[in-house]
């Protein structure tokens, strides 16, 4: 893949070449390229960020996308890991699998693409008696190795599918959670899925809910990790067309908002659920097809950044330090919506991994919480929105010295006690 950028004329899902722009956003980096000093200048690079819709079966997705190897040859994202609620949701829904949609097999085997650190696959081998196997691309891969978790590091597409088909037999389970919103082709990726899948298995697949995205302001999911953004609509007309059937679907609270589809080979063994009609019927009255959808979003953006500048500005004119807490894909995507760059100061945020890098573009240093005490900023901005009561929480001594938290979400809130 010789360019770092490539665009995308046609529907990731039906093909179509009838596509409409119905948002833009600022030029972005990678989002979660947060980098040692001595490679920061690998961050500089920005791409275009357009959402796109299909006049023809209202999938939502990018006007294009970055090379896979810059994204996933650094990743730090680890969010089952960092998250506890989403490890605990996994758990349930992994027991969901093997004990309810496994048809009373034995010697179970299940694949997951984007496997992370091996985290969900980890439990169900552990815990549920499953043998498994991890596809990831990223680093990530190594840390799953390390912990005796079966990983292949790579991308999954058809391809992959037929060397695990050879190597390992099929699969009970196919999973991907978070994983196919960020393919590049998700047509090859399906029939790989397919393929590798016995008649009577499931694929069950996780991600961000566009429909939580627009109704919540959700903003942090425009990213160019994130090439798709997927309800259950054009998902069934997707999934009909190349031999499968989508017989559950489940909205999900995790990331404030998510879509948890369950698809087997036209045929299967599991019933049709009415999940399926009801969530779909909830997206047709909500307007998921209307070209003007987006526009809520619009405003929401440009209300926020004029929030967010009202009270910053004045801090800065006077010399006092702004932070920023939570540094994810997402918080890119905050700074540079609302044009925060060249405002704060330093990045806090707990993880350890991403202690000590820069931030993507404006190369902004990040910090433990302790630095909170030494550098004592006037105001810090929570760029971990879900998060904030748990960082809130965490920090009562900064707020009892006279510090100010800024929550961007759901509302504009200055927090001082």
């Amino acid at each position: 893949m010789p360019s770092n950028y490539h665009s995308v004329n046609s529907c990731k899902l039906c093909s179509s070449k009838n596509l409409k722009k119905v948002m833009s956003f600022p030029k972005l980096p990678i989002g979660d390229k947060y980098m040692p000093k001595d490679k920061a200048a690998l961050t500089k690079e920005v791409f275009e960020l357009d959402i796109l819709m299909c006049q023809d079966c209202h999938h939502y997705q990018n006007s294009g996308f970055v090379n896979p190897d810059l994204i996933y040859s650094f990743y730090l994202s680890r969010p089952a890991a960092t998250n506890p609620n989403l490890a605990e949701a996994f758990k349930d829904y992994a027991k969901h699998l093997v004990k309810n949609l496994s048809n009373n097999k034995k010697n179970l085997f299940a694949v997951e693409a984007g496997s992370n650190n091996g985290i969900f696959i980890d439990y169900m081998q552990k815990n549920l008696d499953v043998k498994v196997l991890g596809v990831e691309p990223s680093n990530l891969y190594e840390q799953a190795v390390k912990n005796n978790i079966n990983t292949i590091n790579g991308y999954f597409n058809k391809e992959t599918a037929k060397k695990i088909k050879e190597k390992h037999g099929q699969a009970d389970f196919f999973i991907a959670n978070h994983t196919f919103s960020n393919v590049v082709d998700n047509i090859d990726f399906v029939e790989g899925v397919k393929l590798l899948l016995k008649d009577d298995g499931v694929f069950s697949m996780q991600t961000h809910y566009h429909k939580a995205v627009i109704e919540k302001n959700l903003i942090e999911n425009f990213t160019h990790e994130h090439l798709s953004g997927f309800y259950a609509k054009p998902l069934k007309k997707f999934f009909d067309k190349h031999g499968m059937e989508l017989f559950d679907v489940k909205v999900v609270p995790a990331k404030s908002g998510s879509i948890r589809c369950f698809a087997q080979k036209k045929g299967g063994p599991n019933k049709v659920l009415k999940s399926v009609d009801q969530v779909i019927n909830d997206e047709i009255k909500f307007g998921m097809d209307k070209l003007e959808r987006h526009d809520s979003v619009k405003e929401f953006i440009k209300k926020r950044k004029n929030e967010i500048h009202n009270f910053v500005s004045p801090i800065i004119k006077e010399g006092k330090k702004i932070a920023a807490y939570g540094t994810s894909t997402g918080a890119t995507t905050f700074s540079f919506n609302y044009d925060l760059g060249s405002s704060i100061s330093f990045l806090i945020d707990d993880d350890e991994f991403r202690q000590g890098l820069l931030s993507p573009f404006y190369n902004i240093p990040v910090v433990s919480p302790k630095k909170i005490k030494e550098e004592k900023p006037e105001a810090i901005i929570i760029l971990a929105p879900l998060y904030a009561d748990n960082i809130i929480s965490k920090n009562q001594d900064y707020l009892s010295q006279g510090g100010k938290f800024v929550k961007i979400w759901p509302e504009f809130e200055i927090i001082t006690k």
